[in-house]
């Protein structure tokens, strides 16, 4: 390591020992065939203990794992081994940048932060959320969530994190949505809307982006208590409709369609309703997909996956999200499955994130995402699941002979 390099590893080192970091993030391997384009390191609180939650990111997928604080030191020295040309690093009293030159040497930007009491109070909060706890949030307070005085209540802390953590998610990519006119928005499934008046916090006071956002729910009477919740707050280009999501009409195509814990599948519906829209977007938690599971065990020869109904219930709704994130690849869009929330907080925690990105869509992706679809489902013996069946009756994928007739062409 070079001087640089070891001034850098110890102010790692001293942020993680003095339990000063807030945020430490690796980003632009060295090599073209790393297996993580990106990880992030943040202190997370579990069961009243301090771990560092690494969330280490491929092009598809992203995985979690929360390690002991004396062993994170070793675990942040791994990853420098590894190599990445950037390196920020914040703590509650400066934030640094690291980039790696062609010439192989490090170069070091420092800068204090300006506020260190607030600082300070975001590192006493463990992690720092986009809604930040022990400031009050009107919506937040609305729904039961947090104090007048800005706290988090026990009982919901789990759905406090949920919030953020699918905020981050759009936050992330965000760049994909249009920025010359209001965003256009959906929440498919919308319930208490939580999730709803979140995300429209974050475009109008976090982002200061215009949106307008529709939540949809079957139940009349959750739409009239969001949409009293809504005219309280005065929150404006916001509201709730009830209704079912197959066939439902906005008025103008959503740029982001959001679907959280949509059961069974009523997901394939908000999928397809967001492919017909083209929305630039789509963001869906499924639930409960039963469509797979009901059809394994027929002669499908799949002992011992069916041999025992948990093994055969996780099977299926893993295959099931498989399918449906294949298949938003075959109408062009860039799709990862990530993991949304910790399983000890819910063992919904999967999320199919897609998004257009032109650079990324071509006839060959499209097609090898296709092939995948049916190669699985001629392993379980099993016809296309709702999904496909809809992309078929809309003539936006080819029937399964004619699927073969493109292969043969390739």
């Amino acid at each position: 390591m070079t001087h640089v390099t070891s001034e850098l590893m110890e102010l790692l080192s001293t942020a993680v020992q003095s339990g000063t970091l807030l945020k430490l993030t690796f980003s632009s391997p060295v090599r073209a065939d790393a297996e993580y384009i990106r990880i992030d390191v943040r202190p997370v609180k579990l069961q009243g203990d301090v771990r560092y939650q690494f969330a280490s990111r491929t092009k598809t997928q992203e995985f979690h794992r929360n390690i002991a604080p004396d062993r994170c030191v070793e675990q942040i020295t791994s990853v420098m081994r590894n190599g990445f040309r950037n390196v920020n690093l914040k703590t509650a009293e400066f934030e640094m940048q690291a980039q790696l030159s062609k010439e192989k040497k490090w170069k070091l930007q420092q800068k204090q932060l300006s506020d260190q009491s607030q600082s300070s109070a975001a590192h006493n909060r463990t992690r720092n959320y986009l809604i930040p706890e022990g400031i009050p949030c009107e919506f937040l307070i609305e729904t039961g969530i947090m104090t007048v005085k800005g706290n988090v209540r026990s009982n919901h802390f789990k759905k406090f994190r949920q919030i953020n953590r699918f905020l981050e998610f759009i936050d992330d990519i965000v760049d994909v949505l249009p920025s010359d006119r209001p965003v256009e928005i959906v929440d498919f499934g919308c319930g208490k809307s939580y999730l709803t008046f979140a995300v429209h916090y974050l475009f109008q006071q976090i982002l200061k982006r215009p949106c307008r956002i529709v939540g949809l729910d079957r139940r009349s009477d959750v739409v009239q208590t969001c949409n009293g919740i809504r005219d309280r707050l005065e929150l404006k280009n916001l509201r709730f409709e009830s209704g079912e999501i197959a066939g439902f009409q906005s008025g103008s195509s959503p740029d982001l369609v959001i679907s959280l814990h949509a059961c069974d599948t009523a997901t394939d519906d908000a999928l397809m309703q967001s492919l017909q829209w083209k929305s630039a977007v789509v963001l869906a938690v499924p639930c409960c997909q039963r469509e797979l599971n009901q059809r394994l065990g027929r002669g499908t020869g799949l002992p011992p996956l069916t041999s025992w109904g948990i093994v055969q219930e996780r099977f299926a709704s893993l295959t099931t999200d498989s399918i449906r994130a294949a298949l938003m690849k075959t109408q062009g869009y860039e799709t990862q499955i990530l993991e949304f929330i910790e399983t000890d907080h819910t063992p919904k925690n999967l999320l199919i994130r897609s998004f257009r990105r032109p650079s990324s869509d071509t006839p060959a992706a499209r097609l090898a995402a296709l092939t995948e679809v049916r190669q699985i489902r001629q392993q379980l013996q099993v016809s296309p699941l709702r999904l496909e069946r809809l992309l078929i009756s809309t003539g936006m994928l080819p029937q399964h002979s004619d699927c073969e007739s493109a292969e043969g062409k390739q």
